[in-house]
């Protein structure tokens, strides 16, 4: 498809909105005589680009000391991240946080291999434009949060929160060193699309999402390229884990 072809097709693709009434599944086999052909017009125009982006995601931001996993209920890569924003949300917060939380599978790879890491490597781990946010919520929400992350198997959560998962339910609720209050506020770091009901968290929906206007992702690889200034590498110093299953 030529350039003033994809052009036009874009200008009128914008006229109308169209709904679909119905849908049917049909598979068909197409042999590689029936694709079209490349156009080079196109590949010529994109290439400084594609060659541009690939040197930027091959560069490498820092170090990697130990494999890092996502696993349940929880994993090294699980609490990096959500330590990561706990400390990004406390630098844009008025007062402390209690804790962060990130959904599993916002994390969409399941490690960070030892040894260098690629600024493309983040951006396997987290594709999505999901912005850092804060909110303050009762004792009884938080209750509600650890609850929904036990149905999950475990979430990632940073080294303010710890439970245990008993029999798919949340139990023995320390944040901070202290049992959960339920009469009390708590100030937590999530992403927005958490705040905004994902994975099932409708019941945070009514309390403010404060944005920091960071993305999550840009405030890993900020953190990652401060350690690698101060040469330090990626990895844990404790490995003590925040949520077991009983």
């Amino acid at each position: 498809m030529g350039l003033a072809l994809l052009f036009a097709v874009a200008l009128t693709s914008c006229s109308k909105v169209h709904h679909l009434a119905n849908v049917e599944n049909t598979n068909y086999q197409l042999e590689e005589s029936v694709h079209p052909e490349v156009d080079s017009a196109v590949l010529h125009v994109i290439a400084p680009y594609k060659q541009t982006l690939e040197k930027t995601m091959g560069e490498e931001i820092g170090i990697a000391r130990d494999t890092l996993y996502r696993t349940h209920p929880d994993g090294s890569l699980n609490r990096w991240v959500a330590d990561v924003m706990h400390k990004g949300a406390e630098e844009h917060s008025d007062r402390p946080i209690d804790f962060a939380v990130q959904n599993f599978y916002g994390l969409r790879i399941e490690r960070i291999p030892q040894g260098p890491i690629s600024l493309g490597l983040i951006y396997e781990l987290m594709p999505f434009e999901n912005y850092l946010v804060m909110q303050d919520i009762p004792g009884t929400v938080v209750e509600e949060l650890c609850n929904l992350i036990a149905g999950y198997g475990g979430w990632p959560v940073s080294k303010g929160l710890s439970f245990v998962i008993s029999d798919g339910v949340a139990d023995s609720i320390i944040v901070k060193g202290e049992p959960l209050n339920v009469d009390k506020i708590y100030r937590i770091a999530t992403n927005d699309y958490v705040a905004n009901g994902g994975d099932h968290c409708v019941f945070l929906t009514p309390f403010e999402a404060i944005n920091t206007g960071v993305l999550v992702r840009e405030l890993l690889v900020e953190h990652i390229e401060s350690q690698t200034r101060m040469g330090n590498s990626i990895g844990e110093k404790d490995g003590e884990a925040r949520i077991i299953v009983r």
